[in-house]
């Protein structure tokens, strides 16, 4: 299994923003934690050897913290 492990911040009127790193080369943004969450398993899924699983943990920094926990509040999708 293929373990990728990747920073994540929030920028107003961009979404979350992955920052790269060896595994994921470019940073990557999306409007949801799960939309960045597929973006980084298909990057990652093209360098992986065959059938071998990939699985994402997202670092999230104060601001994606804190945007998450809003969202929350408001009752809408992380």
């Amino acid at each position: 299994m293929t373990r990728v492990k990747v920073n994540v911040t929030y920028h107003e009127g961009v979404g979350y923003v992955s920052v790269a790193n060896h595994k994921v080369t470019r940073s990557l943004a999306a409007l949801s934690l799960e939309g960045l969450r597929r973006k980084v398993i298909v990057v990652t899924a093209l360098r992986r050897r065959a059938g071998e699983e990939v699985s994402v943990v997202l670092e999230l920094d104060p601001s994606a913290r804190a945007e998450l926990a809003r969202r929350a509040q408001m009752g809408v999708s992380p």
